[in-house]
């Protein structure tokens, strides 16, 4: 009796104890049940995905992003990535409802063993249960109470959500290293491919970065990344995902992961322009989250004939300064090695990152003997050494090699004077190539948008435009006699005069812009009114509100090279109205497009069920008579042939341009555009109060980085005729009088309005001050004048 007594209390005490436990158990279940989050929020995954930039050719310039994520359906995710993730991370991924309970008893069994030991607890976390604590609890502390949450989760995720759909959220979620998040990111990072482009050995090695990115960095944990990742490989092949075959070949294979190069130095001006741009049209986070697609203008090969174009013109008018002398001295008396050594330790100049440090080690008849930090030996060319010819053994230079021998170096410094250049497309604005300066890395301030600087004869474009809408006819005569300007009482008088002081007197309209004669533009403007030039100049886009100054009929203006060219842009369209762009749209992370630059249509009329091809709605604004506008197309292409721009006579494109000067030579500029692009330099120091030289103008400073632009563009370019709009006649005239030809030698076609005579008009009169001109136009005189001599 006794015993069954004891065994009947015995009894009784384990159900105690069990209803008890179970009891608490069941508290602390429904306890941190209640504490934990909705999982029903899955159902709505969206992620943090980056934006990215691309160019016309495809290659992507730049990305914006908190984490960089590129978000992929889990049915464009391959088997091949899926299977090695599912036997890397959970074998019986496809089998459980969440959570691997042989598997926890197993990594209880192997932690009890490792207890008492430094090694870290083993985990049994199931591919669901990762999901829940990346989604969910975002806590990756190793404790028992997360992975009861863990667990809880996870049987209710699974509950809700299709295997399939969980892998999406896994795979597009988790951090594989180096910045990635997602195998799509993951995949671009570290082998520059798509995911259905990946090996097996390369999704072995994405999947093996899962359980510790860094532990299995593919360079500085090379031996552990393949290890890792044969293990990968192995798991593949008893789950019988792969063959024995597959596997060898995958063993194999070298661990080969591409290295990342950043966006191409030479389109870094662009890049922060349109980075600008967008943080303009969207909000921060919204940049860095919503995983925007964005189609920019640049060309890759228009811009890298820019970049070489404008890098190379500046060291040439840096040349003309002189050679400034060595980075700085060391010894040579020690071996190539150790000379090798120290030059890699000395800091480039800012800007010189695309030349070599070298060190003088001999000097031998006039042969000055370089090593490189290339552990390359050679000579600098001849024309270098008589340029530097304070060079001394021990100097450390720079210089990059030379194409007139394996053995010869050019000596090279960062140039001090800067520039910019732009190439834009005419009919749409689109900015196909921008280079604010010579080097992003050693200025990051981008002329070609933010320098506000004189423009000189560049200008003189609108003053002729002008008088060619006021009755002016191109071969009209004009009066390019001295000229007085008196500016007011106690101002004195200004006179403006020619380049080199020439002295001329009667001169066509045409051959005054050829040879860019200020007192003749002085006294067209006279006739047309500066109030009228100034509402033209607006209207280009040249200046927002012009002042009504004299002065401004020869450049005093300040604008910027961006503005200038878009204006000279729409002189090559024929008058229409554009806008500069750098992006042509910009699409959600759904495709949906939510921006598009060109407002162009298609008449829905024509051409998709007929013969004929759709035909485009023009619906740009013609901002002045397109006659006008040809006109002056007309007269610019003089300039190119016989004016300023003659130099470029050689290059197999009808262009049309114009150079330009400012005071003491501290600006100079050229623009000019064929029926395709326009393209704008300018050249200058960043300190305004420098001068290029009393000899520099803009043709010999910026049309030569022009010409070496076409040069190298031209390849990509088609050459064609300035289109002849209705209301335009041409005749032949002399290009000198402007009346009826004399030889062919003299001849040109010059093109006039169907209501004008051909018979030249002389406009000369007697010679006047400008102080007239503003009393009989009621125009307030100028109490601030900006002279300028608006030269070549």
């Amino acid at each position: 009796m006794r015993i069954l007594h004891w065994l009947a209390y015995a009894v009784c005490l384990v159900v105690a104890i069990a209803g008890i436990g179970g009891a608490t158990l069941f508290s602390v279940l429904y306890l941190l049940s209640s504490e934990l989050p909705n999982h029903n929020s899955l159902k709505k995954y969206s992620p943090d995905v980056a934006s990215r930039v691309f160019l016309q050719d495809g290659s992507k310039l730049c990305e914006y992003a908190n984490e960089k994520r590129y978000f992929i359906p889990i049915d464009r995710i391959p088997k091949r990535l899926i299977s090695a993730f599912v036997s890397a991370e959970d074998k019986h991924f496809f089998e459980h409802t969440g959570v691997d309970f042989w598997r926890i008893l197993r990594s209880g069994i192997k932690n009890l063993e490792n207890f008492g030991t430094k090694k870290r607890p083993q985990g049994a976390s199931t591919i669901t249960q990762q999901v829940a604590r990346l989604f969910l609890i975002k806590n990756n502390e190793i404790s028992y109470v997360r992975k009861i949450k863990e667990a809880i989760l996870s049987f209710r995720i699974e509950s809700v959500l299709s295997k399939p759909q969980i892998l999406e959220l896994y795979l597009n979620q988790i951090y594989l290293g180096m910045g990635s998040y997602g195998v799509a990111a993951a995949a671009k990072m570290y082998f520059d491919k798509t995911v259905d482009e990946l090996a097996i050995s390369e999704c072995s090695y994405l999947a093996s970065l899962a359980k510790g990115a860094n532990n299995y960095h593919p360079l500085r944990h090379r031996k552990a990344a393949i290890v890792r990742r044969n293990w990968c490989i192995q798991r593949q092949l008893e789950d019988g995902f792969i063959t024995s075959k597959e596997a060898n070949r995958a063993r194999e294979e070298e661990l080969r992961v591409v290295q990342q190069i950043p966006p191409e130095e030479a389109a870094e001006y662009f890049s922060e322009e349109i980075r600008k741009y967008l943080m303009e049209k969207f909000s921060f986070e919204g940049l860095n989250k919503e995983g925007l697609i964005v189609r920019g203008t640049l060309d890759v090969k228009l811009q890298e004939c820019a970049y070489e174009a404008l890098r190379s013109g500046l060291e040439k008018v840096d040349r003309g300064f002189g050679w400034r002398g060595a980075i700085c001295r060391i010894s040579v008396d020690k071996s190539p090695a150790g000379i090798i050594e120290e030059l890699r330790k000395i800091d480039l100049p800012r800007g010189g990152e695309k030349f070599l440090r070298a060190a003088v080690i001999s000097i031998k008849n006039k042969s000055v003997i370089i090593l490189t930090e290339n552990e390359e030996s050679g000579e600098i060319s001849k024309a270098d050494r008589q340029w530097a010819q304070k060079i001394r053994i021990g100097d450390v230079i720079l210089v990059s090699r030379s194409n007139n021998g394996n053995e010869s170096f050019s000596l090279k410094q960062v140039p001090l004077p800067q520039g910019a250049i732009i190439v834009m497309e005419t009919n749409t604005g689109r900015i196909l190539a921008m280079q604010g300066g010579y080097s992003f890395k050693q200025s990051e301030f981008n002329r070609a948008t933010q320098a506000m600087r004189q423009i000189g004869s560049t200008f003189k474009s609108f003053v002729y435009l002008a008088g060619l809408e006021n009755g002016f006819s191109p071969n009209a005569i004009i009066d390019a006699g001295p000229i007085e300007v008196d500016l007011g009482e106690k101002l004195g008088v200004w006179k403006p005069r020619n380049y080199h002081g020439q002295i001329l007197d009667k001169i066509t309209f045409r051959r005054a812009i050829e040879k860019s004669v200020n007192t003749a533009t002085i006294r067209i403007a006279q006739e047309v009114g500066i109030d009228k030039i100034a509402r033209i100049a607006e209207k280009f886009g040249v200046f927002d509100r012009m002042p009504e100054l004299i002065s401004y009929a020869l450049g005093a203006g300040e604008t910027t090279l961006l503005r200038l060219t878009t204006a000279y842009a729409m002189l090559a369209n024929g008058g229409k109205l554009i806008s500069p762009t750098m992006v042509d749209y910009i699409q959600d992370k759904h495709g949906d497009i939510i921006f598009r630059a060109d407002k162009r249509s298609f008449d829905d009329g024509i051409g998709f069920d007929e013969e004929l091809p759709p035909r485009l709605n023009d619906n740009r604004q013609q901002i002045l008579s397109e006659q006008s506008v040809y006109q002056l197309t007309s007269l610019l292409e003089g300039v190119m042939r016989r004016g300023s721009g003659a130099s470029a006579n050689f290059l197999n494109f009808p262009i049309a341009g114009k150079t330009g000067t400012s005071n003491e030579s501290r600006d100079t500029w050229f623009v000019g555009y064929t029926p395709d692009i326009a393209v704008g330099v300018f050249v200058g120091f960043d300190d305004h109060s420098k001068s290029l030289g009393k000899n520099a103008n803009g043709a010999n400073t910026a049309l030569p980085i022009f010409i070496d632009f076409m040069v190298k563009a031209q390849k990509y370019l088609s050459p064609k005729p300035f289109r002849v709009p209705r209301g335009i006649k041409l005749r032949k005239i002399d290009a000198e009088t402007g009346g009826p030809t004399s030889g062919e030698n003299s001849a040109i076609l010059e093109a006039f309005k169907e209501e004008e005579d051909s018979e030249p008009q002389d406009l000369t009169r007697e010679k006047r001050s400008i102080s007239n001109l503003l009393e009989e136009e009621n125009v307030e005189s100028p109490t601030r004048i900006k002279p300028v001599l608006g030269i070549y």
